[in-house]
């Protein structure tokens, strides 16, 4: 069977069925497959399974503990995959190094519910972990957060939260919960969908101690509630360092104070915040960016639904 060979790489990234190939891999690589469609020849998830592409697993936390730290290694979650976390750490990314990705687009994404308690979560406590194209959907009220972050080098890219209904909803999505400064350093967030339904619902990103090279890109936040926070919002007195925020759309129409898009009380913050658009419901004050020290181009707001959004903070004369 012929090879073909790519010395120079992809100059324009590469996409496999809708996923893209982000780094090379030179560890082992899991199957996770917890649906009732099995691939030809192959038989249903079993953690006795060897974790092969026809022997996968049943769920992605077996999987990360038969992963080895540092080596690279990936686990795939097939299509229509669904499985159920009931506990603080229910998938416990520990294992530095892995990534997890997600195959399918639209409702055949692979799915984590989040139910039984408030504190049921994914947490990540291990260094450059990646998760891939995963719908995180609350099935519980008041859930704390889906994914809470301890570790450095987090990326979470292209993955949804979504909630079941009215009252079965995350106060949080991501949470960086530790207050040790610096702890989860280098998070990166990009091309991911929020849809908040509860009155509930706090933040897209919740980060409790200062943070350097904060990464969040081309995301999208939608909710109908007045009690609705900013999209990320920074502790009392905790920085934002070297930090890149560009590209989200924010949608919330009955928002009618506060700050919108980043709330943080700190003078020493660094980085830029760009071409960000926020539809918001305060006709009055209308603070898009309260993060004193970075740089910001042309992030738009408006609190008028039939009208463009212009720029705020005013442009520089």
């Amino acid at each position: 069977m012929p090879v073909s060979n790519y010395p120079n790489g992809f100059m324009n990234g590469v996409a496999i069925r809708g996923v893209p190939v982000q780094q090379l891999y030179p560890g082992e690589v899991f199957w996770v497959n917890g649906s009732s469609v099995v691939t030809k020849g192959g038989v249903g998830g079993s953690n006795s399974n060897p974790g092969t592409y026809q022997k996968p697993f049943a769920t992605i936390d077996y999987a990360i503990g038969r992963c080895t730290a540092s080596r690279g290694d990936v686990i795939v979650v097939m299509p229509g995959h669904s499985e159920t976390v009931a506990t603080d750490g229910g998938i416990a990314c520990d294992v530095a190094g892995i990534a997890i990705i997600g195959l399918g687009t639209g409702s055949l994404r692979p799915k984590v519910v989040l139910d039984t308690l408030a504190a049921a979560a994914v947490t990540v406590s291990a260094a450059n972990v990646t998760i891939q194209n995963i719908v995180f959907e609350a099935s519980f009220a008041d859930v704390t957060n889906a994914i809470d972050v301890t570790a450095a080098n987090f990326s979470l890219i292209n993955c949804e939260f979504s909630e079941e209904g009215a009252n079965l909803n995350f106060l949080d999505y991501i949470h960086c919960s530790s207050t040790t400064d610096n702890n989860a350093d280098g998070l990166r967030v990009e091309g991911c969908v929020g849809t908040a339904v509860d009155t509930a619902q706090n933040s897209f990103v919740n980060i409790k101690a200062d943070m350097d090279k904060f990464v969040f890109k081309d995301n999208v936040y939608s909710s109908e509630h007045t009690n609705t926070l900013a999209m990320v919002l920074c502790a009392t007195g905790k920085d934002l360092t070297d930090c890149v925020v560009t590209g989200n759309i924010m949608n919330a129409p009955q928002k009618a104070s506060g700050d919108m898009l980043i709330d943080n009380d700190t003078t020493v913050n660094t980085g830029v915040v760009a071409h960000n658009l926020v539809g918001h419901g305060d006709t009055e004050t209308e603070i898009l960016i309260d993060a004193d020290g970075v740089r910001v181009f042309e992030n738009y707001g408006t609190a008028v639904t039939t009208a463009s959004g212009y720029i705020l903070p005013a442009v520089d004369s």
